[in-house]
């Protein structure tokens, strides 16, 4: 059974104009997508905020990307320079 958070990555409906895209962070070799998300999403609600109000997942452009819009630019650069 997936971890709760594998059910809540779905593109959402959103007003948030900032997007970026990562690639799936993980180890080398790794293929759990869940472990990604968890990471990701943790990392979201601990220093961005709460979701739908401050991000919101999004329609990556790219099979193995994230994608995560954002309320504020600052957030999005944040993001950035953590994953990038």
């Amino acid at each position: 059974m997936p971890h709760g958070y594998a059910w809540k990555y779905f593109p959402d409906l959103h007003d948030f104009q900032y997007t970026a895209d990562i690639h799936w962070p993980g180890q080398l070799g790794q293929v759990d997508w869940i472990d990604g998300i968890i990471l990701v999403e943790d990392w979201l609600l601990t220093r961005i905020g709460s979701q739908y109000q401050r991000w919101a997942w999004n329609t990556a452009t790219e099979v193995y990307d994230i994608s995560v819009a954002f309320k504020y630019d600052k957030h999005r650069t944040l993001f950035l320079l953590a994953y990038s």
